[in-house]
């Protein structure tokens, strides 16, 4: 089956999820902020804090993964704003960390880099998704493959 970013983006052949640079980039975040709570005895037993934290940074990945499986870029483009806003809770948890003096702010400085990377790749792909759909004229249905 064709995603919604085979119409999008002008491709020629059907995306896999692990084509998308959003993707790679929320997996390495997860699996950094993860190692990142593993690696801190201190935050580890602080059960509420890590699960929240690790909750935050798995749910940016799992929102790509939801709305690009939805096949539909309006819903797809929706999926976008929560993982865009899972990865702001997790960077403000990651702060919070270096607050409580769970680590340093020098131990976030390649996590919050990823994250850096990984908020205005996920706006750009949620404005072409958006202008699909608006230049579809399928107003709120959004474009399905």
């Amino acid at each position: 089956m064709a995603s919604p970013l085979l119409f999008v983006c002008g491709v020629s052949r059907p995306l896999r999820i692990e084509d998308l640079v959003v993707w790679k980039l929320a997996c390495e975040f997860e699996a950094g902020v993860i190692a990142l709570l593993r690696a801190s005895p201190t935050a580890s037993r602080d059960f509420r804090f890590s699960s929240q934290l690790g909750d935050a940074a798995s749910s940016v990945a799992a929102n790509v993964a939801e709305g690009f499986y939805r096949y539909n870029a309006g819903e797809f483009a929706q999926f976008l704003r929560y993982a865009r806003a899972s990865l702001a809770e997790s960077e403000k948890r990651l702060e919070t960390g270096v607050r409580l003096g769970y680590w340093r702010q020098t131990d976030l400085t390649t996590w919050l880099a990823i994250a850096n990377r990984l908020g205005p790749a996920m706006r750009g792909l949620h404005n072409s998704l958006i202008e699909r759909r608006r230049k579809s004229g399928k107003g709120g249905k959004g474009v399905s493959r």
